[in-house]
């Protein structure tokens, strides 16, 4: 990473993001590829470290990079979203704590090419309702889905507890792949290593595609 990110800064790109990797759809066949929690938090501080200077931003769409930032900085700096991140004036915490972490089914969501809307493009088997038969506002303030997703008080385990989950909460999707629970922990994160072990089936079973879920 930190190679390409010297390229990036030689051919004069201004901005540089990481997408989180999320073992759903073909994603699933590499799951094995995965990063474990050691291996992501390195990333995220290698990226963090990579704006020093001002030459180019080094961003990640890992819900956990606005802790990173926090604690790599000593609280100086936040990253709101993965578009932006900046010294951590009480504004910009602020924003971090409304629109921080996770976007799905809060900032964004899918709509796939039949009509079907899902609170994320990496979640594209939870269909929450179909613009053929429901008005899109319709869906985006009602589904019961989108509500648990939208109340932070509402996760399970560590990300439950963690002191950053209004500026994180984990990825929503890689719970999904994972747990089958849209609020399970992301076994993504550092604060999240102790439950490498007790991954279920998605690491052995094969192609987790076809399963679809409802309201």
């Amino acid at each position: 990473m930190p190679r390409i990110i010297d390229l990036a800064k030689q051919l004069k790109v201004k901005r540089f993001i990481a997408f989180n990797f999320i073992p759903s759809g073909r994603g699933s066949d590499a799951v094995q590829l995965d990063l474990t929690a050691e291996e992501r938090e390195q990333l995220l501080k290698q990226l963090f470290a990579a704006n020093e200077g001002g030459s180019i931003e080094a961003l990640s769409t890992a819900p956990q990079y606005a802790r990173v930032s926090l604690e790599s900085s000593g609280g100086v700096n936040v990253a709101p979203t993965h578009f932006y991140v900046g010294k951590a004036s009480w504004d910009l915490k602020v924003l971090a704590e409304f629109i921080g972490g996770c976007g799905a089914g809060r900032l964004y969501c899918a709509l796939q090419p039949n009509g079907d809307v899902s609170p994320c493009v990496f979640m594209p088997n939870l269909r929450i309702g179909n613009l053929r038969k429901q008005r899109f506002m319709d869906i985006w303030h009602h589904s019961q889905v989108l509500a648990r997703l939208r109340d932070r008080v509402l996760l399970k385990g560590n990300c439950g507890k963690c002191e950053f989950k209004f500026i994180c909460g984990g990825c929503r999707a890689r719970a999904l792949a994972y747990f089958n629970d849209i609020l399970a922990p992301d076994p993504g994160c550092i604060h999240n290593s102790s439950i490498q072990n007790q991954l279920p089936s998605i690491l052995t079973s094969g192609d987790n595609r076809n399963r679809s879920h409802g309201e």
